[in-house]
């Protein structure tokens, strides 16, 4: 299958913002003003997620080989085997005492990171941030082949994950468990499909226009939550629930309404990002990586120094792990 090189640059690019990002906001030494451009690694990730959902589809229409088992081989070789490497290094690099019950939760995809969201099951192993993530990929990977088959061609698909995506957000707010909110962010996972295929297929517009009208149906849910969350005496945070899933949604909202609605600008920022294309085949390495190594670490030596060896052990690492173990792990397990 022929990479997108589009979507191959905005991955590369993604995965370095949030790196350089959480680097930036852990120094406590840099400017507001200089810390202020970085301060949207969450945006990055709902970037991961749409760039997800047009991937998995491209690939899936384009390959010939649609058995369940296939599938799944693919999905969990490439997700399983760099996390397990994170997971190593965060206990080499870390130190503290990791859970146990946090690591078999891990494993399983139910982690998520601790920013007041209710419900949570497990947080990130040993504090690495962006693993939380993972989690809700997974998900989105197991939904996919028993979802899109069945819908693919019905003309209410986007209603069926419109509403599916709605009752989940709304069940969440009212029962918070870390599994319903995951499954209403599939409307989000689901929108990088519908526009994958409205440039690549079809180039209808009937299926965006409600996809943007389910976004905006979640948003105006998530608004009416957060006012009367921030009435009952709570201080803002924008970082943290429900405004973040706010701001997920929001975000989510102006990219998929931009790429629909706005081709020529999109294009045109898309190729301001056209070199970080040599990046994206380390960038999910480097993703999973960088945390423990660039935050939560420190090395007794030069400043100057220390970040030139945690740069080049992140890099290293990465390109080993995707570059040099993946490929026979691949093998491996076919």
């Amino acid at each position: 299958m022929k990479k997108l090189h589009i979507l191959e640059s905005l991955r590369g690019a993604a995965s370095i913002y949030v790196a350089i990002g959480h680097w930036i906001l852990s120094s406590a030494s840099l400017s507001g003003l200089l810390r202020l451009p970085f301060r949207f690694g969450q945006e990055a990730v709902i970037i991961f997620f749409i760039l997800s959902g047009l991937v998995i589809f491209y690939s899936y229409e384009k390959g010939s080989d649609k058995t369940l088992r296939t599938y799944f081989v693919k999905r969990a070789r490439r997700i399983y085997f760099p996390l397990i490497c994170a997971l190593l290094v965060s206990v080499i690099f870390v130190s503290h005492t990791f859970s146990v019950k946090e690591l078999i939760g891990n494993l399983l995809m139910l982690q998520d990171f601790e920013t007041g969201k209710p419900g949570n099951i497990v947080n990130s192993f040993l504090g690495n941030a962006p693993l939380w993530s993972l989690s809700y990929e997974w998900m989105f990977y197991l939904l996919f082949p028993f979802v899109y088959p069945v819908i693919k061609d019905k003309p209410s698909r986007i209603h069926v994950i419109g509403l599916f995506s709605v009752v989940n957000m709304v069940i969440y707010i009212l029962f918070p468990n870390h599994i319903f909110l995951v499954l209403s962010y599939f409307l989000i996972w689901w929108g990088g499909l519908e526009v994958g295929e409205y440039f690549l297929g079809d180039r209808k517009k009937s299926r965006p226009d409600l996809l943007v009208k389910y976004l905006l149906l979640i948003i105006g849910i998530l608004m009416v939550k957060t006012a009367i969350f921030y009435t009952g005496n709570h201080n803002v945070q924008v970082g943290i629930y429900p405004y973040l899933v706010l701001r997920h949604f929001g975000f989510a909202l102006l990219c998929l309404a931009g790429i629909i609605y706005l081709t020529n600008i999109t294009k045109a920022l898309v190729n301001v990002i056209k070199p970080f294309y040599l990046i994206a085949p380390i960038s999910y390495g480097i993703y999973v990586l960088h945390y423990p190594i660039w935050v939560q670490s420190h090395f007794e030596m030069n400043p100057v120094l220390e970040i030139v060896t945690k740069i080049a052990l992140v890099a290293g690492l990465a390109y080993i792990i995707e570059m040099k173990l993946q490929p026979l792990v691949n093998k491996l397990f076919k």
